[in-house]
């Protein structure tokens, strides 16, 4: 489903007037002056499609916490200057480790999220849309905790419905734990039957309920197997209601933000094209390669040619994750470049897969977690992986892809890195589940940071730092958190235990 540019216009237009009416004071969480009264009567619906949008239509953040920190840290993309001189080279910048911060809390993704959960909560009529802004209540929480930590949660987004401005920030554990109970709440709630109402304006699935369900139960696994090391009984029993209230089937499940042709900075339609596509052009010139390390691991793989196309040495040559671009033997123009229409404005930005569920359970019966069989769920992870391409446009040929899956035997002893090197490629372009992904297992092993000029010796940053604003608008919330990452972003968050 593509989103017309008449209706996000439209609804970039309300969200304008929610977000500005005398809100001179709104920048982070004072909404002490937003007043959505004279809006009561606008349907929830016309948000959910705005949040959908702006959870990958934001330029900014998929610029700087999606593609130069998330893809860099993890070596799927490095060579121009930002991506590698902060992401790959792990520098610190305050902007970059904001910006995700900023987009979510102060520019107002939370504020519509939660007035829609307000607006249809306890209201049977409107029971359809409420559990889908839990299940996407999830999805906006999991990415801001993931990347730093502790996190206003409880009670974000109540200034206007409760008047709390100064948020307290949420125990990770506890933020954890409410995300299982929204899932499941979520997925008991959704119901498909003609009397139920309809969700009109969804992104992701046209208002398909079974689908939401799915998804729901594909959230609950991707949390449970994220808290495995931290609280293993918990999490086998979280995987194991996800699998019985059902999972992804196929590809056809993959949850997508669906975007169209619009450029940045198209006033009132801001969020309607891919940010990560806008972030990838920067001024109009993709100026970032594949990695060395991705390119070893993608040897014989249908992806190699998927993502990428030769440089002028007729090969595809992968930027050392110490070096800049310019810095390659033989110059910049013999590396691999990044196949066009996965940086198109319209291309679809994938934000859970089959292929990763596959594989997380692949991952789950080879740790003892559930009973099954691993290589077949590994081979299903790799062989939807490759498959969920063709949504971006390319032209893949599914013997080939078959022929290929047939090749990929687990290795006695070496099961759990090569299950979990696939679940790495499987999350290219999706830097910032990837770099939390790689912080559970410490898996696969990168190539080393050598360079002198680092700010971590080489280490891996383990979450992003609040933003220093916090500590003048929310002071004593800010510093309770802030005591407890004394090392600021190589202090690891609650479930990075290895």
């Amino acid at each position: 489903m593509k989103m017309t540019m008449e209706i996000i216009k439209y609804l970039c237009f309300i969200v304008l007037i929610l977000n500005t009416m005398g809100c001179e004071d709104d920048d982070l969480f004072r909404e002490t002056n937003t007043n959505r009264e004279a809006f009561s009567s606008i349907d929830p619906n016309l948000l959910l499609t705005t949040v959908q949008a702006s959870l990958s239509g934001g330029r900014l953040e998929q610029w700087r916490a999606n593609l130069i920190y998330g893809e860099g840290f993890v070596q799927h993309l490095s060579g121009s200057f930002a991506v590698s001189n902060y992401g790959a080279f792990f520098k610190h910048n305050a902007e970059y480790e904001t910006a995700l911060w900023q987009s979510n809390y102060g520019n107002g993704i939370i504020r519509n999220l939660i007035d829609i959960q307000e607006r249809t909560k306890n209201n049977v009529a409107s029971k359809n849309i409420n559990a889908i802004s839990k299940i996407l209540k999830v999805m906006v929480f999991q990415r801001l905790s993931d990347s730093y930590g502790d996190i206003p949660y409880s009670e974000a987004g109540m200034g206007f419905y409760k008047g709390i401005h100064f948020p307290k920030y949420d125990n990770q554990k506890e933020i954890y734990d409410n995300f299982f109970v929204l899932l499941d709440e979520a997925y008991n709630q959704l119901d498909d039957r003609p009397s139920a109402d309809k969700i009109t304006g969804d992104n992701f699935y046209n208002g398909d309920i079974s689908k939401w369900k799915k998804l729901a139960n594909s959230l609950r696994l991707r949390c449970a197997m994220r808290i495995s090391a931290v609280d293993e009984a918990k999490a086998i029993a979280e995987i194991q209601s996800a699998i019985n209230n059902g999972l992804f089937e196929s590809n056809d499940d993959n949850c997508f933000t669906h975007h169209d042709e619009t450029g940045f900075n198209t006033i009132g339609a801001e969020k309607n094209g891919n940010g990560l596509s806008q972030a990838l052009k920067g001024n109009g010139v993709v100026l970032d390669h594949p990695t060395e390390i991705l390119l070893r691991n993608l040897v014989g793989d249908p992806r190699m040619d998927i993502w990428f196309l030769s440089g002028n040495s007729g090969n595809i040559e992968g930027v050392s994750s110490n070096n800049f671009r310019w810095d390659h033997p033989g110059g910049s123009t013999n590396l691999g470049v990044i196949q066009p229409y996965l940086y198109k404005d319209d291309a679809p930005y994938l934000h859970i897969s089959y292929s990763e569920i596959q594989l997380l359970l692949a991952e789950a019966v080879q740790r003892g977690f559930i009973s099954g069989d691993a290589q077949n769920y590994y081979q299903n992870g790799i062989e939807a992986g490759i498959l969920q391409w063709s949504a971006f446009g390319a032209d893949i040929d599914q013997t080939d892809v078959k022929e290929f899956t047939e090749t990929k035997i687990l290795t006695p002893g070496n099961e759990i890195e090569e299950i979990v090197t696939q679940q790495w490629l499987t999350l290219f372009l999706n830097g910032m589940e990837a770099y939390a992904n790689h912080r559970r297992t410490d898996l696969p092993i990168l190539d080393a940071v050598t360079r002198t000029d680092t700010d971590t010796n080489g280490v891996m940053p383990k979450r992003f730092p609040y933003p220093g604003e916090e500590s003048t608008v929310n002071e004593v919330n800010y510093e309770a958190a802030r005591l407890k990452y004394p090392n600021g972003w190589l202090s690891p968050i609650w479930w990075d235990v290895n």
